[in-house]
C-alpha cells in the first residue's frame, strides 16, 4: 500500500465496508485501459442487490489520489459525474430523460462518467452504447479482508484466516469487522442460507480430480504429487523435482484455485503472494524485503507450494527503459535471487501465475526455476458441465446441464460460479430452493444477429478458410458463426476460423506472406463481395489487422526478412508498436507488405469464387463446421466448377 493511501486511511478512519468497497473497486477498474491512460472513461459499475452508491463514490474519489495516476489519477473531482440510475423496473420516462440528459452534457464537457446499478440492464439503453466499460464487482480477496481487519478494526488475522472469511458475504463481514476482537464470535453466530450448505463439498475435496477443463497443468501437478511423496520419503533427490512451473491462461480460469488444488492434492502448504504485495510495503528497498520475507516463510513451511499471482507484471529487461528501468531490474534481479541465490529453496515448489506469459522475463524460465509453462485454457463443454455441478454444490442433480453448459462457450469457471451465485440470490429473493429456471434466466442475454450482419460474418469467415486452404500452415479444427451474440462481453465473438498448428519450425519470408495473406483474407473476401469493409477486422489488439500489423512489423524489426537485418524490436514485446510508430521507414514497409498481402488474398478468393460461395451457404445453413467439412465442401465447388467449365 502506498504512503498517501496508507496516510489517508489512518486519518480518515473509513469504516470496514467502505475500506472493502475502495479495494472491490480498485481491482475492478484495472482492467479498464481508459483508466491506466489517464482519459475520462464512461463506466457502468454493476454492484449487485442494493449497491452502496456512496461508498463506491468515495472510492473512485480516492483513486484519483496524486499516487495512483496508474489508475486513474488524471482526472479531477470536478471533471467527474456520477449518474443516477434507477432500477429497470420502476424508472419512469421523466427519470431516464433526466438521466439521458445528464449524460449528454458531461459527455460534451469531457467528464469521466460513472453509474452504479444492480442488475446491468438498469443501465439505460444510451448509457451502455457509449460506455468504455461494464464492470461487475467482485466480492473481496482474501489480503482485502486481511487489511480491512487491520485498519479498521485494528485487528491482525493470517491470510489463512483471511482465506475462509472470503464465503461470508460483505454484510457478514462488515458485521465482523465492526466488533473488533469479538469478530469471531459473530461470524460464529451468523446463520448461512441452507441452500448455500446443502450438499455442499467439503473443504477437503477440493483437489486436482475435482477441477475440470486443467488441461496438461493437471498432468503435471499429479505428476509433481508423486515426486513430493517419493522426495519426503527418501526416495528422489530434489534434483529430480519439478522445482517451478509458469500457468497462463485468460483471466478467470482458475489459476489461482489451481494452486489451492495443487497444494491440497500434494498434502502440502500453501504460501500465496503477489508483486502487488512486495510493493505494498513501501521503497525499492522495503519491496525486495518484502519478496525476501516470502521465500522465509516458505522455507519454515516445506514442503509447500509457494504461488506467486500476477508474474507478469515482474517485468521485462529485454524492454524497459527510462527513469524506471533501474527499478525494473534491481526487482527481477532480487526475485531471481530468491529463486535460485545462495540460500537453499529444497522443498519448495514455486507456481507463478499470468495473463501475458509474453511479457515474463525470459531468466526467470530457464531450468532450476519456472522450468515449464503450462497454460490453462477456457473449459470445453464437459469441462463447463463439470465446473457447473461443482459451483452447484449438489442442487439440480438429475438435471440434464448440456443445453446450459453449451450457451456458456467462450466462458471461465469464474463466470460460471458467478451465473451459479446470481441464480442463487435469485431464489433467495423467491423464498425456494434453486430452481433449473433460476440458472436459465441468469443466463448472458444474446441478441440475433440480423441476416444481412449474418451473411457478412460468414462471407468474412470463409474468406479466412479459403485462404488459409490454399496457403496457410496447419489443419482446420473448425469455421464457425454466431447467430445471437453475448452482448454483456466485452469483445462479442462474431465467428472465428480455429487451427491446429504444427510445432514449431524454421519459418521463412513466404510462411509469415502466408500468414498476412490468411489475416486479411477476411477483409478481402466482403471487399469482393460487398464492394467495401466493415470494422468488424479492426479495434481490438486481436483482431485480424492489429495481428497482420504486429506480423508484418516483426518480418521487418526482429526477424531480418525487411530491407536491413538491423534488430530493432524483441518478437513478441510491446516494443514492436513503439518501434512502428516512431520509424516511418519502417511504417511505409510495413504497409506495403500488407498491401500485397492484401491483393494477393483477395486473387486466391477470386480464383476460388465457387468455392467461397459453397462455404458462405453452409455456414448460413449450419453455422459450424468442423475442418474435414470444411475442406469437403471447398473440394466438391472446385470439381464442380470444372466440370462445368
Amino acid at each position: 500500500m502506498s504512503d498517501v493511501l496508507r496516510q489517508y486511511f489512518q486519518q480518515k478512519k473509513p469504516g470496514f465496508e467502505q475500506f472493502l468497497m475502495h479495494c472491490i473497486v480498485r481491482r475492478a477498474l484495472r482492467s479498464v485501459p481508459e483508466m491506466k491512460l489517464g482519459l475520462p472513461p464512461v463506466i457502468g459499475i454493476v454492484a449487485g442487490e442494493k449497491p452502496s452508491v456512496d461508498d463506491i463514490q468515495d472510492a473512485l474519489t480516492l483513486l484519483q489520489l496524486p499516487d495512483l495516476r496508474a489508475l486513474g489519477g488524471r482526472f479531477s473531482d470536478a471533471l467527474t459525474a456520477f449518474l443516477d440510475c434507477e432500477p429497470a423496473g420502476s424508472r419512469k420516462p421523466r427519470r431516464l430523460e433526466k438521466t439521458e440528459e445528464e449524460l449528454l452534457s458531461a459527455l460534451k464537457d469531457k467528464k469521466a462518467i460513472f453509474a452504479v446499478v444492480e442488475e446491468e440492464e438498469d443501465l439505460p439503453v444510451l448509457f451502455r452504447n457509449v460506455a468504455d466499460a461494464v464492470i461487475h464487482l467482485e466480492k473481496p480477496t482474501a489480503r482485502h479482508i486481511r487489511a480491512a481487519f487491520s485498519y479498521c478494526a485494528g485487528v491482525n488475522i493470517s491470510l489463512e484466516e483471511a482465506e475462509r472469511l472470503t464465503t461470508y458475504s460483505l454484510f457478514d463481514l462488515t458485521m465482523a469487522g465492526s466488533r473488533g476482537k469479538s469478530w469471531r464470535t459473530v461470524l460464529d453466530r451468523i446463520t448461512s442460507d441452507p441452500s448455500e450448505t446443502e450438499n455442499s463439498p467439503a473443504n477437503g475435496e477440493l483437489s486436482l480430480e475435482t477441477l475440470a477443463g486443467l488441461g496438461d497443468a493437471g498432468d503435471w501437478g499429479r505428476e509433481l504429487a508423486a515426486d513430493l511423496k517419493d522426495w519426503s520419503a527418501g526416495e528422489l533427490p530434489w534434483s529430480e523435482v519439478n522445482r517451478g512451473v509458469l500457468v497462463a491462461g485468460p483471466p478467470g480460469t482458475g489459476k489461482t484455485t489451481y494452486a489451492k488444488a495443487l497444494a491440497k492434492t500434494c498434502g502440502v502448504e500453501l504460501v500465496a503472494s503477489s508483486l502487488a504485495q512486495w510493493q505494498s510495503a513501501g521503497h525499492l528497498g522495503d519491496l525486495l524485503k518484502a519478496m525476501r520475507g516470502t521465500f522465509a516463510e516458505a522455507r519454515k513451511k516445506t514442503p509447500c507450494i509457494l504461488f506467486l499471482d500476477e508474474f507478469d507484471s515482474v517485468g521485462d529487461r529485454r524492454t524497459v527503459q527510462g527513469d524506471n528501468a533501474h527499478y525494473v531490474v534491481e526487482k527481477i534481479n532480487g526475485l531471481l535471487e530468491c529463486l535460485d541465490g545462495v540460500e537453499d529453496r529444497e522443498g519448495i515448489v514455486v507456481v507463478a501465475a499470468c495473463n501475458h506469459p509474453q511479457f515474463v522475463d525470459p531468466a526467470f524460465l530457464r531450468p532450476g526455476r519456472l522450468e515449464q509453462t503450462i497454460r490453462i485454457p477456457l473449459p470445453d463443454r464437459p469441462a463447463r458441465e463439470q465446473i457447473l455441478r461443482w459451483h452447484l454444490k449438489g442442487s439440480l442433480d438429475g438435471e440434464d446441464l448440456t443445453v446450459i453448459a453449451d450457451c456458456l462457450e467462450g466462458h471461465s469457471g469464474a463466470d460460471i460460479e458467478k451465473l451459479v451465485r446470481d441464480a442463487r440470490r435469485a431464489a433467495r429473493k423467491a423464498k425456494r430452493k434453486l430452481h433449473y429456471e433460476d440458472i436459465v434466466s441468469k443466463l448472458p442475454k444474446r441478441i440475433a444477429v440480423s441476416r444481412e450482419d449474418l451473411r457478412r460474418i460468414a462471407v468474412h469467415e470463409a474468406g479466412h478458410a479459403i485462404v488459409h486452404a490454399v496457403v496457410g500452415e496447419g489443419e482446420i479444427v473448425r469455421l464457425k458463426i454466431e447467430p445471437d451474440l453475448n452482448m454483456q462481453r466485452q469483445v462479442a465473438e462474431a465467428g472465428f476460423l480455429e487451427v491446429a498448428r504444427p510445432e514449431l519450425k524454421g519459418r521463412t519470408r513466404k510462411d509469415y506472406e502466408a500468414q498476412l495473406m490468411v489475416h486479411l483474407g477476411g477483409l478481402a473476401a466482403e471487399e469482393l463481395v460487398f464492394g467495401e469493409i466493415a470494422d468488424g477486422g479492426g479495434g481490438s489488439m486481436g483482431s485480424d489487422l492489429a495481428s497482420a500489423t504486429q506480423i508484418a512489423t516483426e518480418m521487418e524489426a526482429s526477424f531480418g526478412f525487411g530491407d536491413s537485418l538491423v534488430h530493432l524490436a524483441p518478437s513478441g514485446s510491446k516494443q514492436v508498436g513503439d518501434v512502428l510508430l516512431t520509424d516511418h521507414a519502417l511504417r511505409r514497409r510495413v504497409e506495403a507488405t500488407l498491401a500485397k498481402a492484401y491483393v494477393d488474398a483477395r486473387a486466391i478468393l477470386e480464383e476460388n469464387e465457387p468455392a467461397h460461395c459453397a462455404l458462405v451457404d453452409a455456414l448460413l445453413e449450419r453455422h459450424k463446421l468442423d475442418g474435414r467439412e470444411v475442406l469437403e465442401i471447398i473440394s466438391r465447388a472446385n470439381e464442380e466448377f470444372q466440370r462445368a467449365s
